[in-house]
């Protein structure tokens, strides 16, 4: 009795391409528990956060509508997103050409404001994200914010995380 036969049966019993399709099922079955089965261990931590939200080019009646201790909220999604501790107005500058001199120079645009906020927010981190509620926040991330009486879109630019 030979091994192969000139059927390319092993042992006339069991041809050689049902052998490899079998080793090929056993492989995949192998990677498939192995890499697949192995989840990243992400653990979530809660943290209390102040993160500064830049809106710019705002009229003063936005700024008069600010409260602190005002709920926070992602005006298309409505997520919580934390409360206004502080806020700081400062002048809206545009960058003008000076076409005599050949430079650009700043020049504070009247009636227009920059509004920074200070926002405290309990978040849930992991390796990768900060979440407030499901709100995920990272510096230079755009989002529009409303409270009551007024509504902006603008950047995060800072996250603190602070100890409680």
């Amino acid at each position: 009795m030979k091994l192969i036969n000139k059927k390319g049966m092993v042992f006339e019993r069991i041809s050689i391409i049902d052998i490899m399709i079998i080793l090929v099922v056993i492989a995949i079955g192998y990677y498939a528990v192995t890499f697949l089965s192995t989840k990243d261990v992400n653990t979530v931590s809660k943290q209390t956060v102040h993160y500064t939200f830049e809106t710019e080019d705002v009229n003063e009646n936005f700024a008069k509508q600010l409260q602190l201790e005002g709920n926070l909220f992602n005006s298309s999604k409505n997520y919580y997103v934390g409360k206004l501790i502080q806020y700081e107005i400062l002048p809206y500058e545009m960058v003008v050409p000076d076409l005599q001199n050949g430079v650009f120079t700043k020049q504070i645009v009247e009636g227009r404001f920059i509004v920074r906020m200070t926002i405290e927010a309990n978040t849930d981190q992991d390796a990768y994200n900060i979440r407030i509620n499901q709100e995920k926040i990272k510096v230079g991330a755009m989002f529009p914010i409303k409270g009551k009486g007024f509504a902006s879109y603008g950047y995060i630019i800072d996250i603190k995380e602070v100890g409680k």
